[in-house]
């Protein structure tokens, strides 16, 4: 198993946090590209020999990239300019997750916020706008893990599946978040055994109800159990609560992991 954390959980900015993850004892960490994402160190060449520098002094990976920026220029939006720029940034990240290492995108399965689209036609949205980009990604060994997230067109593990499969690649897999699954009214442990090992590229970790791991409403020891038995061992990554002490409760957080799975 691998331990990460999102930029958020640090509160650091790029240029500190892989430094900081290294001392609290993080494998990775995982960038969110938001509505700014060209003004960021991954759009420039400079920005990315950068990232790639503190990714090598650190010793710690860029295993993932998250594109928040999904939240406002969603696939499911029906207008053909949306669509196509939506697609020219996951084109652009996979490229850019290539050229520094990362393994996966992490693809928010968001909703068109400006209309009236029921949520079978945005899944037809994001499965058809997913394909091409599913051809680049597979050329280039970067898989695109579809977030089970809130917004009422992917709020879970079976909504993953019927993306998954109508996309149809094996660079297309799920990115499973156990709190998400809870708080969106689920059974988290049916979910991972429904999604399988084959079929998770990345798990995310928080504490809904609670502020660290361990607290709150969900079974963190049925979860663990259920992540056991079915053989995943990539990376689970924290999206936890910052506190206002970053550090210190992501390395309590860590320490749960650690237990949790070891």
């Amino acid at each position: 198993m691998k331990y990460g954390a999102r930029d958020g959980v640090l509160r650091q900015p790029w240029d500190k946090l892989f430094e900081e993850a290294a001392k609290i004892g993080f494998d990775g960490v995982e960038l969110d590209l938001g509505a700014n994402y060209a003004d960021t160190m991954m759009w420039s060449q400079k920005g990315r020999d950068h990232l790639k520098k503190l990714s090598e002094r650190s010793g710690v990976e860029l295993a993932a990239v998250c594109l928040g920026v999904m939240w406002g220029t969603s696939l499911a939006n029906p207008d053909p300019q949306v669509q196509q720029e939506a697609k020219d940034i996951i084109k652009s990240t996979i490229m850019f997750c290539k050229e520094l290492g990362a393994g996966f995108i992490l693809v928010p399965i968001t909703p068109f916020r400006d209309g009236d689209i029921e949520p079978d036609q945005a899944v037809d949205n994001w499965i058809e706008g997913l394909k091409p980009c599913a051809s680049l990604a597979e050329e280039n060994k970067v898989f695109l893990a579809v977030e089970n997230v809130g917004g009422g067109v992917c709020p879970s593990a079976k909504r993953q599946m019927q993306i998954i499969e109508g996309v149809d690649s094996p660079y297309v897999q799920a990115y499973y978040d156990f709190g998400n699954g809870l708080g969106l009214g689920n059974d988290p442990v049916e979910e991972i055994n429904l999604l399988g090992e084959e079929h998770i590229a990345a798990i995310h970790a928080k504490a809904p109800g609670g502020t660290y791991l361990g607290e709150g409403k969900l079974d963190f020891d049925a979860v663990a159990e259920a992540i056991k038995g079915i053989g995943y061992d990539g990376y689970v990554i924290l999206e936890t609560a910052a506190t206002d002490n970053p550090s210190e409760a992501a390395s309590k957080n860590l320490a749960y992991l650690k237990k949790m799975f070891e």
